[in-house]
């Protein structure tokens, strides 16, 4: 029989976003699944009424008060019987193939993470591609979305996912631990996940504040690591995300004619 895979789905009052979600799940080509959604404490009565009276008829629906992501992942990956585990979250949407493509791309035991290309829709729109893995990278920055495959095993060995970060990067420190000793990541140089950009998702409403807390959670935590490794300050996501803003390429444009002649350096 082929190899089980368990869809975890965290879900927060998104009851009308999550029937896409497993239409989605529903259309894989890939048949052996099983579907393990945590009620995160929703207090919408449409979420509530449709987990328990559809969905629960279908699917695990494990009720729990509110909690973190990580915990709320945590808990339905321990319940889950799958050899490998796909998060994903409850407004998102995975191509019909993601499953079946994902699972063939491990190809060997080395193989710890498939991630796939990100096509963007909702608020914003666009692909997002990976440039290839390595450790330094991934010191620098998260190099894949949590809707990546990975075997159950290894979220064992490692402890599963971080129940104190609870704000940001919960997602980028559980491929870091996932990794560190060793290990390769696939990529399906197609977009098979779909991320829905909404104004009132949790990431979309991250500050910089919470986000330095996060990275310098990141840091502590696995600062004996980092200070194996040199992690190129051109690689990081504050770098690229100065360089790549407008504020930036404005900048750049208002100062080209000096710089051509040589008013400033």
């Amino acid at each position: 029989m082929s190899d089980k895979v368990s869809i975890i789905i965290p879900v927060f009052n998104t009851g009308k976003l999550l029937q896409e979600t497993l239409a989605s799940v529903e259309a894989q080509t890939h048949k052996n699944l099983e579907v393990v959604i945590v009620d995160n404490g929703s207090t919408d009565g449409d979420t509530i009424s449709y987990l328990q009276d559809t969905v629960a008829q279908e699917h695990t629906v494990i009720v729990s008060e509110a909690r973190s992501v990580s915990a709320a992942r945590n808990l339905a990956i321990d319940r889950a019987t799958g050899t490998y585990i796909l998060p994903l979250d409850s407004d998102d949407i995975i191509h019909p193939e993601f499953v079946t493509k994902s699972l063939g791309a491990f190809t060997k035991e080395a193989v710890k993470v498939v991630r796939t290309q990100v096509k963007l829709f909702g608020k914003k729109k666009g692909v997002l591609t990976w440039e290839d893995f390595t450790l330094e990278k991934l010191l620098a920055r998260n190099m894949m979305v949590v809707t990546s495959m990975f075997r159950k095993e290894d979220w064992k060995r490692i402890g599963g996912f971080d129940e104190s970060f609870v704000k940001s990067f919960e997602d980028w420190e559980f491929w870091i631990n996932l990794l560190r000793d060793g290990g390769e990541v696939a990529t399906i140089q197609e977009p098979l996940f779909y991320y829905r950009i909404r104004k009132k998702s949790r990431n979309h409403q991250l500050n910089q504040e919470t986000l330095a807390e996060g990275r310098y959670q990141v840091w502590n935590k696995h600062k004996e690591l980092y200070a194996r490794y040199f992690v190129d300050p051109r690689e990081t996501f504050e770098y690229k995300f100065a360089v790549e803003s407008t504020a930036h390429k404005i900048g750049n444009a208002l100062v080209k004619p000096f710089k051509r002649f040589k008013l400033m350096p």
